[in-house]
């Protein structure tokens, strides 16, 4: 019974004297029995009651059902006591009222089971303050865990999940409390009857003990003597279309991310400290919670055709859009990410580090009462236009065709088209139209100009959903969350969607034992295109040629085969899908033995599974190209279907792998403390690994997409020309690929700290592997990387304590091993059996044919990087001006490369440890403050990096000239993707010919098998100094954050300036130009003002090369260093704009925070003119990055 009415009150009173007047001689009777009775009544009232963070009305009514009592009170005098915990067992009622209202300011009376709550008198002899107020950081979040305690006692209290607290403490004159945080500076705040307290609090840098995790240690900050960075989540930049390596851009000192398209799905390059190895893999490892991740697919080394170009396969399609090992990681779940660069700093990892190691940090649940979070974003990214695409309109390329019809550039082997100019020309010539009838047609022609990029590509809408939920007690805590990201691609058909989910536990079990357990999955469907580039066809396709008839429907051209095509009808019947799934489990514990003494288990497994489908319908192009004749124009009758050799249905192709992998780790550590001055740090362990690939991959014909995805084998016997049967030879295009490859290993390892009064610290580190995928020579297996490092402290010096100007002064230095494994090469004798033809030798023994494609080598062993690292951190004023200078130098050994050997042992080179290289560079991150107010703060972080890579040894590489063009030739001095091009001279001045600067097989006999002998050095593809720069501004609740990424010295050809169907003959009318052809010499004296050759025809000058190999000179042309750029650039990755609503608004809707954001990636970019607006990281061709512009929202309840 709850009264808001003070007349109740004094009604009540009045009552309750008139009735004992009335009875007072029973009363008296009865006094003594009666008041024992309520005595005893009272006293047996026992009550157990757990609630937490409740109002003290939510209590009473527990009470009221629990009891016979009922509470009469004031609403608003209880009203204002806010949130209280209560957990008692079999406690006396009476006990806990006073528990409960005392520290409030309240007292109680029982009259005849009704308990009247009042104020608290002031005449009390146990007078008592209750004291209300928030601890906030300088953004305004609340603190929560904070320490308050009335000074010179033990009474305090922790704050809440907002920072906010009540503390009851005995009355005395102003008196203080003092607030404590771990990293925050202890505050000391008199009370002086204020409402509520607000305690501002700040970071203590020197108190601040900062933690590195390695995966396999927690190491102080102030002990590493290696070389580490550490990017938190809240400084990466996330729409919910970029991925964690673009995030990721810019970031981090020695860290370069390179984007290869703007499709989406697309994966990024990564390297930490240049490259390392040639033929293995020369990605850094990811690890996730301590454990390491795998890729989806296994790692294929790069193999390049009889030209020096990289061949692909569907499998290299698959592998670029399923993403890498730590694809299915939703960016929310990320806490921070630290990346190990040197040997010191990686040698636990021993043969998978010499790449470098990064580590993440997924959130983990906080004790407290559940936070629910969500954050959604909604990106919009506008679709491709002809806007710096530097392509030719319709009049221009009308105009194209009108030169090459007027110099009589045509010829019997280059007729005249049936569309464009051509095909209008062709039929005024046969006089099928007349001269007036041509002019209208051409002048039509020069207006059609086709959107092609209107139609293929579209302004894509992306969404980002995520979940969250945290919470639990001091004994155990919890983090989950669900994520769907649906990302389409501005090109029509390039989408992709994933869903995830984790689930995270910590458990303390009793003082010394601590559990945690992880639970994770994914799935995703990225698709792509098969034998189809939306891109490619609308940055070269002219613009003349329709896309729609008149009438609307699809209009089909004749392409230089003489087949109809449409590109819709292309992207309509091909496709490629992919779809990926993953899940992972870890689990840990760290069981305290003694004090100091600790021993940590660690296991985790991962599997996931990958299936790629690409396929071409019986109605596209590719299948006519096969077929030989177009869809439904003959039947099994005909002489053309049964000389066919796939008269029905289409192609598939098909990829399933699967991977499961498990690490477990156990390790023991032991930490001590001497006379307060020395500290010992040892720890020993063992690991062991496992990491397993197997699947397959085929290619089939005669498949029907659209009839029930069936397949009908194309005929085994078909007619050849002459009408003769023949074996139809399509079937040696057949193919099924097992993969069945595993790795194990088992690894010992070890670490020694000693620190001296927190000034000098000494550490080393050793571990040993084996492997399976190491030859079984006794005196490798076992081979140990090992790394020792120094620090000096100078902050901490004596001498150094009296002053407020430098905070922190530090000099590490380090050397050891690093290692690393190639997974993709083993030590054993590797054959397959032959296919088609070669299956069987029918002529002379009837047994299967073995083909060797590995030759045993029992000496494989690890590559070896010999790591030093020198570094210095500098602080000033509390550390608001910071900055990190390292220098490091990489030396690789035993580097795996190609040995030629002899032909009679089947192959023509084998892998073999042969090869050196070196890395050494420079690395400097700066951060700083600016300006810092109550209400307005700047903060700057810098950092920059220079690699300079270079390979000492011989090798066996294709060094033909298109592999020197393409940077794929690996050569002896040179830097890895270093690249050669044609020493172009100018322009012959009577036919606007290219000329080049090539000399005689004579004059330079070693051309017969070099080519860069002959070819001009230009530089690397790869940039070799890299950096970032990332601003932040706060006012009040509103920030602007801005990211920049920093890319110096790579070079790259521009796109072909002619096309490779046109290098021998004159502009097919079905083909774009560049725009730039425009300024093309046309004649004589044209040189003097431009470097742009003539227009190609089919007497087009070529040169005989060194090699002996005749080449036409605008394909040369393309290669040369006239089409060489600098593609340096600086990109504006993100600009973000957010606020968070005041607290006042947030809670009137029942929120903990609320904020909203709007960004704009890829805004802007600097660039060389002579990219003409082109992206630089894509501009040979590949499609560009657009921007987004992204709105989010993010809720916490």
């Amino acid at each position: 019974m709850k009264k808001n009415w003070d007349l109740l009150l004094i009604f009540w009173r009045h009552r309750k004297t008139k009735f004992f007047l009335r009875m007072k001689i029973l009363m008296v009777l009865l006094l003594v029995g009666g008041m024992h009775l309520s005595a005893t009544t009272f006293s047996q009232t026992r009550v157990s009651l757990k609630m937490t963070d409740v109002t003290v009305q939510e209590v009473f009514s527990s009470l009221e059902k629990m009891t016979n009592y009922t509470f009469l009170y004031k609403l608003d005098l209880v009203g204002k006591c806010g949130k209280v915990n209560v957990d008692v067992t079999n406690e006396d009622f009476s006990q806990l009222l006073k528990a409960l209202l005392n520290p409030l300011g309240l007292s109680f009376t029982i009259d005849d089971q009704v308990v009247i709550v009042t104020r608290a008198k002031i005449g009390d002899e146990k007078k008592e303050i209750t004291i209300k107020g928030r601890v906030f950081m300088k953004d305004s979040t609340g603190v929560p865990g904070a320490t308050v305690i009335l000074k010179g006692t033990s009474t305090g209290v922790i704050t809440n999940m907002a920072g906010e607290f009540v503390i009851t403490v005995p009355y005395v004159e102003s008196p203080v409390l003092v607030f404590s945080f771990l990293g925050m500076k202890t505050r000391e705040v008199k009370y002086v009857g204020q409402k509520q307290m607000l305690v501002l609090m700040e970071e203590d840098t020197k108190t601040m003990d900062e933690v590195v995790v390695t995966g396999y240690q927690r190491i102080r900050k102030s002990d590493m003597v290696g070389s580490t960075n550490t990017v938190k989540r809240e400084d990466l930049f996330f729409d919910g279309t970029n991925s964690i390596e673009q995030m990721l851009q810019g970031k981090l000192p020695g860290m370069l991310v390179m984007n290869t398209s703007g499709l989406v799905g697309k994966r990024q390059k990564v390297r930490v400290r240049g490259t390392s190895t040639l033929l293995g893999n020369q990605e850094p490892v990811w690890v996730i919670d301590g454990i390491i991740q795998e890729d989806p697919l296994p790692f294929k080394s790069r193999e390049l055709d009889s030209f020096g170009n990289i061949s692909s396969d569907n499998f290299d399609t698959v592998k670029d859009f399923v993403g890498n090992a730590i694809a299915w990681l939703n960016p929310n779940d990320i806490e921070d990410i630290t990346v190990l660069k040197d040997a010191s700093a990686t040698v636990m990892y021993g043969v998978k580090a010499a790449n470098g190691v990064i580590i993440i940090k997924t959130k983990q649940g906080e004790a407290g009462r559940m936070s629910v979070s969500y954050s959604g974003n909604m990106s919009i990214t506008p679709r491709l236009t002809y806007e710096k695409m530097n392509l030719m309109n319709s009049k221009e390329r009308v105009d194209v065709s009108r030169e090459i019809y007027e110099r009589g550039l045509t010829s019997n082997q280059r007729p005249l088209e049936k569309i464009g100019y051509e095909g209008v020309l062709g039929r005024y010539l046969a006089k099928e139209i007349s001269y007036d009838m041509f002019n209208e047609e051409v002048k039509k022609l020069e207006t059609q100009n086709t959107d092609w990029f209107k139609l293929l590509f579209r302004n894509s809408v992306s969404m980002n959903h995520s979940l969250s939920l945290s919470g639990g007690t001091d004994k155990i805590s919890y983090y989950g969350s669900v994520n769907a990201t649906i990302n389409k691609g501005t090109s029509i058909g390039n989408e992709s969607t994933t869903y995830s989910a984790s689930v995270g536990l910590n458990a303390k079990a009793g003082k010394k034992v601590d559990l945690s357990l992880r639970l994770s999955g994914s799935t995703s469907e990225t698709k792509g295109y098969y034998q189809v580039d939306p891109y490619g066809y609308a940055s070269t396709v002219s613009r003349v040629i329709p896309c729609f008839s008149e009438d609307g429907e699809k209009f089909f051209y004749k392409d230089t085969d003489g087949y109809m095509y449409n590109i819709l009808n292309e992207i309509s019947t091909t496709g490629n899908k992919n779809t990926s799934r993953t899940m992972g489990v870890s689990a840990s514990l760290r069981w305290d033995i003694l004090e100091g003494l600790q021993f940590e288990s660690t296991f985790g497994a991962n599997t996931s599974n990958v299936v790629g489908e690409s396929f071409a319908d019986e109605q596209s192009r590719y299948i006519t190209g096969i077929r030989g004749y177009e869809f439904g124009t003959q039947r099994p009758t005909d002489e053309l279907y049964q000389r066919s050799k796939l008269p029905h249905g289409g192609e598939l192709n098909t990829t399933e792998d699967r991977n499961f992998n498990y690490t477990w780790r156990n390790s023991l550590s032991y930490n001590y403390v001497l006379a307060e001055k020395h500290r010992f740090s040892l720890m020993i362990g063992q690991e062991c690994r496992s990491n397993k690939y197997d699947g397959t991959s085929s290619t089939i014909y005669g498949y029907f997409p659209e009839r029930g995805k069936s397949v009908s084998l194309p005929p085994t016997i078909i007619k050849d020309q002459m009408g003769k049967s023949d074996r139809n030879d399509l079937f040696d295009r057949y193919s099924t690929n097992v993969i069945d490859r595993k790795a194990n290993y088992v690894g010992f390892y070890g670490s020694f700290t000693y620190g001296f009064n927190e000034r000098y610290v000494l550490t080393a580190s050793v571990r040993s592997d084996a492997s399976n995928r190491f030859g079984q020579d006794t005196r490798n297996r076992f081979l140990p990387v090992w790394s020792f490092g120094a620090r000096w402290n100078v902050h901490y010096e004596p001498w150094m304590q009296n002053q407020q100007v430098i905070s922190d002064l530090n000099f590490r230095v380090s050397y050891g091993w690093q290692g690393n494994v190639a997974e993709n090469y083993g030590p054993d004798l590797i054959a397959r059996i032959g296919k088609g033809e070669e299956t069987i030798d029918q002529s002379r023994t009837g047994e299967y044919m073995m083909f060797i494609r590995s030759l045993p080598y029992g000496n494989l062993r690890w590559e070896k990087t010999k790591t030093i690292n020198l570094g210095t951190d500098f602080g000033l004023f509390q550390n608001k001006i910071t900055w990190t200078i390292e220098y490091y130098n990489k030396r690789t050994e035993d580097m795996i490369i190609e040995k030629s050997v002899p032909y009679a042992f089947g192959v023509t080179s084998m892998p073999v440890n042969g090869g050196n290289m070196t890395n050494h560079g420079i690395e400097i991150s700066v951060g700083f403050t600016p300006v810092r107010t109550n209400n307005f703060t700047w903060n700057v972080s810098m950092n920059t990096s220079k690699n300079f890579n270079k390979i000492e040894s011989t090798l066996n590489e294709n060094e033909n000239w298109r592999a020197a063009a393409g940077g794929n030739l690996n050569k002896k001095g040179y830097a890895v993707s270093s690249f050669w091009a044609f020493d172009f001279v100018g322009l012959n001045p009577e036919t606007g010919s290219a000329e080049f600067n090539i000399p005689s097989l004579e004059e330079n006999p070693d051309g017969l098998m070099d080519a860069t002998t002959f070819m001009k050095y230009m530089g690397k593809l790869e940039p070799d100094f890299s950096g970032g720069v990332s601003m932040s501004f706060r006012y009040k609740s509103l920030s602007l954050s801005t990211s920049f990424n920093l890319q110096v010295g790579g070079k790259k050809f521009l796109y072909e300036m002619f096309d490779e169907s046109i290098v021998t003959s004159t502009p097919s009318a079905y083909v774009n130009l560049p725009q730039e052809l425009n300024k093309r010499w046309r004649k004589p004296g044209d040189e003097k003002f431009t470097n742009i050759p003539s227009l190609p025809s089919t007497s087009s000058t070529y040169y005989i090369l060194p090699n002996k190999a005749p080449e036409y000179a605008p394909r040369l042309y393309n290669y040369s260093d006239a089409r060489v750029v600098n593609a340096s650039f600086l990109r504006c990755n993100s600009l973000s704009l957010s606020y968070t609503l005041p607290e006042k608004w947030v809670r009137r809707m029942y929120l903990k925070n609320l904020s909203l954001s709007a960004s704009l990636s890829n805004p802007f970019m600097i660039v060389s003119k002579d990219l003409n607006g082109m992206d630089p990281e894509v501009a040979t061709g590949a499609q560009p990055i657009s921007h987004t512009y992204s709105f989010g929202i993010n809720i916490s309840l």
